[in-house]
């Protein structure tokens, strides 16, 4: 499998958070592996973190980046962990980024994505869309 470059993270990424609300996790595994990166994008690499820190950072993605997912910050922090993104220590009180896992999915430029712009970004267009859609409506209604 090849690995994911810029362009397929931000598309994938602005697919999966602007569709409709209502939803849990994607079903492709590879739709979830781009979720879990623009997740730790939030986090440094080399710097352990204890679980509260890691669960706001959890909670402020499913606030804003990931809207449309239909998760707990929880069940997500364990699917990061799960998944090899997050490796918590042996007495379970800290954990840090899972580097491997993600240096084997992702092109190395992908650390470079900003994924908070790329949704607004997305989230604008989509808003300006509909805005130019009613105004053509009304247009021709008159």
């Amino acid at each position: 499998m090849s690995k994911i470059t810029v362009d397929e993270f931000k598309q994938r990424l602005e697919a999966l958070c602007l569709s409709a609300g209502g939803r849990g996790l994607p079903r492709k595994r590879r739709d979830w592996d781009i979720l879990f990166k623009s997740i730790t994008l939030a986090l440094e690499a080399g710097r352990n973190y204890s679980e509260k820190e890691v669960n706001q950072v959890v909670e402020e993605w499913l606030a804003g980046i990931g809207q449309a997912i239909e998760i707990d910050y929880v069940t997500l922090r364990r699917h990061l962990v799960d998944a090899g993104y997050l490796v918590r220590d042996l007495a379970g009180t800290s954990y840090r980024l899972g580097l491997e896992v993600i240096t084997e999915l992702f092109e190395p430029a992908t650390d470079t994505v900003d994924p908070a712009a790329v949704v607004e970004e997305a989230r604008s267009r989509k808003e300006q869309r509909k805005r130019q859609y009613l105004e053509s409506k009304d247009r021709s209604s008159t």
